[in-house]
């Protein structure tokens, strides 16, 4: 991809741009730049682990008992006890703030370091395949998708026009019914849809075809042993199961080139997307927790990482997973690279007709420019062709700003209808989350 790269060492494991990248809003970052420079902390120190280094914190803040905090480098496994609802919190990113300013003390860690990090090494040890349980699971779930199939029937066969006069209500229930079934992919989708109808005047053009791919699942569910391998795995996954990892193995060296938080009810989910720089090709590592439970990996958007990635069985392989923690090398210095938006929607197309249940795309977009329309912000390349972003994207300013008159390298996720910008190259990659809002 023709990148260069800055090295990074022991003294110099994480700058301070990628620090402040890792924050998910501007208000976790400002108040991690707060509570860096507080008196909060009754301990902190530093430790070797396994070839790295091993951060921790206590923070007494009022009357509540000590917060204690973890970060282990160079894999960026993050653990916190606050219970915040954003991850990483700001317990985190003031550890990883302070230790840059003035390095941690070496010291022992006491007692509950250990056992976070025995819980961090067991969750890379090999799954128990459970084929019984598997077997019954996938039975409930083909029931269930028996009956969606049914309802989709009934709901179009009375016309779209009525949805307005029966409400959510059995959009809602047929929903519940879904994750009773475990089919929780599924389930989101009926929730999606269940905003669509009455949002605008086109809201029957965009409702049908969705419609129609969730018929085309819960059809195909019932032919699942009559798929190749890679289809069964993409039917599953858009039903809520996520796959067994496959054969597919590729160890290279990763560009982080960008990270999205959601939250769904009592969930968390991020989505760190990773392109090989030997291999060219694409991974999302997803990982989901509950909401208030802060733990993972939290890769800066820019740096390069080196390992090797499972890929699940897919007939366009995508989401992957560590075979062992991946441990960052670099940082990149160079702009990685990209493609005009007409080049980027042939890529778009040929993955969606092998797995029409995408819903999420990378798009690294090279020679754009942000620019403001009526009702939102769009993209525009050298070539005229316009790309929508989000109605209520509030980065459009400063990434106008940052660009000057000038093109610039831009990352983000597409949906099939909107794009939503994660980063931008400017001098080195940044994270858009921890931008200040303006809408």
């Amino acid at each position: 991809m023709g990148i260069s790269m800055l090295e990074l060492t022991e003294e110099r494991s994480l700058t301070l741009s990628m620090i402040l990248g890792l924050a998910p809003d501007h208000a976790t970052l400002r108040s991690a730049e707060l509570l860096a420079e507080s008196g909060a902390w009754s301990e902190w120190g530093a430790a070797p682990h396994d070839d790295g280094r091993l951060l921790w914190a206590a923070f007494h803040e009022g009357k509540r008992s000590a917060t204690h905090t973890l970060v282990l480098l160079p894999t960026l496994y993050v653990r916190c006890n606050c219970g915040a609802t954003r991850f990483p919190c700001r317990h985190c990113i003031a550890l990883l703030l302070r230790d840059a300013t003035a390095a941690a003390r070496a010291s022992a860690p006491p007692s509950w370091v250990s056992a976070w990090l025995d819980e961090y090494a067991r969750s890379f040890r090999p799954p128990t395949v459970d084929t019984a349980a598997d077997t019954r699971r996938q039975a409930t779930m083909a029931v269930a998708m028996v009956e969606l199939g049914r309802w989709l029937g009934d709901l179009t066969g009375h016309g779209l026009a009525n949805l307005p006069q029966q409400g959510r209500a059995p959009w809602q229930a047929m929903a519940s019914r879904l994750v009773d079934a475990r089919a929780h992919g599924a389930a989101r989708q009926v929730r999606d849809l269940s905003t669509l109808w009455g949002s605008g005047t086109d809201w029957p053009e965009r409702l049908l075809p969705r419609l129609g791919l969730l018929m085309l699942l819960a059809e195909g569910f019932g032919r699942l042993d009559e798929l190749p391998a890679g289809q069964r795995g993409d039917l599953l996954a858009a039903a809520g199961w996520s796959p067994r990892t496959s054969d597919d193995q590729v160890a290279d060296d990763w560009l982080v080139l960008g990270r999205r938080h959601e939250s769904d009810g009592k969930q968390r989910r991020q989505r760190t997307w990773l392109r090989g720089l030997s291999s060219g090709r694409w991974a999302l590592l997803e990982d989901t927790h509950r909401a208030q439970r802060i733990e993972g990996v939290c890769l800066p958007t820019g740096t390069i990482v080196r390992g090797e990635l499972a890929y699940g069985a897919s007939a366009w392989p995508l989401a992957a997973r560590p075979v062992s923690p991946l441990r960052m090398t670099g940082a990149t210095t160079g702009p990685a690279g990209g493609l005009s938006i007409d080049a980027a929607f042939d890529a778009t197309s040929a993955a969606r007709a092998a797995n029409p249940w995408l819903r999420h795309f990378p798009l690294l977009l090279e020679g754009v420019i942000a620019e403001p329309a009526p009702d939102r912000w769009r993209l525009r390349d050298r070539g005229g062709r316009l790309l929508p972003l989000p109605p209520r994207f509030g980065h459009g300013w400063p990434v106008l700003a940052l660009a000057g008159d000038r093109p610039l390298t831009l990352f983000g996720e597409w949906d099939g209808a909107v794009l939503m910008p994660l980063t931008v190259f400017h001098n080195g990659w940044h994270d858009m989350a921890a931008w200040k809002v303006y809408l």
